[in-house]
């Protein structure tokens, strides 16, 4: 085994150096000091591992695990407000698959209190979390599942170390190998919970969007759709949503692309080009 020479010692404190920066940056910003603390106390002795925190505007804390995507997850959305966009209705039935646990569906819980909410998670130490952080909420439903194109059983997983390499990719669900847990069709979820119309259809399910939304056949019931796509470690995924949605508009917001269906901006008329649509209607000021 060849020697570590001086120059390969000093890109590897560089990495190291860069890697804590990134790591401290991600504490600090949504919890300031108390997060840096948080994360270095521990690295140091193992506590604490989990933090409760409050958003502005409420007294209901959230349970996030230190060290793992909760962080992140609680910055992107309920702080950045990855999925804040407006409607040009008021949505009463909103389904969150991949709901991780259950940031976008409290977002959801907060702006539309009217609204029901299902929220799909199949991981279970996820779930755990999801359960237990949208307890608070009567109006949120959380159900472990995998969205599928099939009913029956598949198996979650931790990512592959090429998936872990090239994104910042979750659990997947798979045909074999990990733990089994229920698969289920949208149009199953559906009927099951005697959903006629999908008003927000929020996606975050790691690759398993290929599955869902090819030859699909309920995309007709939903009238938008907020859905993060993962064509870079499993090829098809656009192409399945893109065919699913061809009666919807679309616009890119950082990871997430907003879909709506056409007959919700029906009244501006087919004389009025996308591109003027989407900077006068509120929906899309993003």
């Amino acid at each position: 085994m060849p020697l570590c020479t001086e120059s390969d010692m000093m890109r590897l404190i560089a990495h190291e150096t860069n890697r804590a920066r990134e790591c401290l940056f991600m504490y600090y910003r949504p919890f300031g000091v108390r997060g840096v603390i948080a994360i270095l106390s521990h690295r140091i002795c193992g506590r604490p591992k989990e933090l409760a925190v409050r958003c502005a505007g409420t007294r209901i804390p959230v349970h996030l695990r230190v060290r793992t995507s909760d962080i992140s997850g609680y910055d992107q959305i309920l702080l950045s407000q990855q999925y804040a966009f407006d409607l040009p209705f008021v949505p009463k039935i909103i389904v969150d698959a991949g709901a991780n646990i259950g940031m976008a569906s409290i977002y959801y819980a907060r702006k539309y209190p009217g609204a029901r909410i299902i929220a799909v998670e199949p991981e279970a130490s996820k779930f755990a979390m999801l359960a237990r952080n949208v307890n608070p909420y009567p109006n949120v439903v959380p159900i472990r599942a995998a969205l599928w194109n099939r009913n029956g059983e598949v198996f979650v997983s931790a990512p592959t170390a090429v998936q872990s390499a090239s994104d910042k990719v979750g659990f997947v669900v798979q045909e074999g190998g990990g733990v089994p847990v229920r698969a289920l069709t949208m149009r199953t979820l559906m009927e099951d919970l005697q959903i006629d119309c999908i008003d927000i259809l929020k996606v975050d399910i790691e690759g398993a969007e290929k599955e869902v939304f090819d030859r699909c056949s309920w995309m007709q019931n939903v009238r938008c759709l907020a859905i993060e796509l993962h064509d870079r470690f499993k090829p098809g995924c656009s192409a399945a949503v893109t065919s699913a949605t061809a009666d919807f508009f679309s616009v890119q917001r950082g990871e997430t692309t907003f879909y709506i269906h056409r007959s919700c901006v029906a009244p501006f008329g087919e004389s009025v080009s996308f591109q003027q649509r989407t900077l006068a209607h509120p929906l899309w000021r993003l």
